[in-house]
């Protein structure tokens, strides 16, 4: 029995004599006991313990309530104790009756043998503390898995917003590439609107200059904009210096 875990034996006979005896002998095992005279006395400080009963030692025979309807209405309050049923006579049918309904793991019978009564009190604490321990490690693999769904969810909404903006800078480029596309196609044109502006003399070779460094200037603000949608900051060029 580990020292570190902290067990508590609840001890219920009539028969004050023997209470105290077992009492003593829990003692002995490293284990605090509480001793009460009756099934019901019982069930009261089962009702109100701050926490569970590691095992309960209970007679048979006792008046108002015998030992296996006692332990029977023991397992609804704290399934999980461990429950040892004490007898001076062989009561089959009582014994078969709380086996069967679950009520009692092993009985004893009177007179015992106190070596023997150790080890099987010692065995049931053990048994105790491997159920706790399952409940132990199903708690916690209940947090884990939730945890992991936790992080799974998250990661589909990242992934998901990701893709998002992946389709949002997808077009933007296809944006881009269109206005490329008009400028090019619109290259033949502005040749030709020199040609005729050359030809009947309207502009001089300065003010075509001007005209396409408004022309390149315009463009240059429309990919700066695009640029600061895309949170990209266009290097300063010699065209904001030429407008000023």
């Amino acid at each position: 029995m580990p020292d570190d875990f902290d067990h508590t034996i609840l001890i219920v006979d009539d028969e004050e004599p023997i209470g105290k005896l077992l009492t003593r002998m829990m003692k002995s095992l490293g284990a605090r006991s509480v001793y009460v005279k009756s099934g019901q006395a019982a069930l009261d400080i089962m009702e109100t313990a701050v926490k569970p009963f590691s095992l309960i030692l209970s007679d048979q025979r006792m008046p108002e309530m015998t030992g296996s309807i006692f332990l029977e209405k023991a397992k609804k309050i704290s399934p999980d104790t461990i429950r040892f049923l004490i007898t001076g006579y062989v009561a089959l049918d009582a014994i078969t009756d709380a086996v069967n309904k679950g009520a009692i793991h092993r009985y004893i019978i009177k007179p015992w043998d106190n070596k023997g009564l150790a080890e099987t009190v010692k065995e049931g604490l053990e048994q105790y503390e491997r159920v706790m321990e399952h409940h132990r490690l199903y708690t916690l693999a209940k947090k884990q898995i939730k945890k992991l769904y936790t992080l799974n969810m998250e990661f589909k909404e990242r992934a998901a917003a990701h893709k998002e903006t992946i389709i949002k800078k997808g077009k933007q480029i296809s944006e881009l590439n269109s206005l490329l596309e008009t400028v090019l196609k619109n290259k033949n044109c502005v040749h030709e609107m020199e040609a005729l502006l050359n030809e009947r003399l309207l502009l001089d070779q300065g003010d075509l200059d001007s005209l396409y460094l408004a022309v390149i200037f315009q463009l240059y603000k429309q990919f700066q904009n695009i640029a600061t949608l895309n949170d990209f900051e266009m290097p300063k060029t010699i065209i904001e210096d030429e407008m000023g």
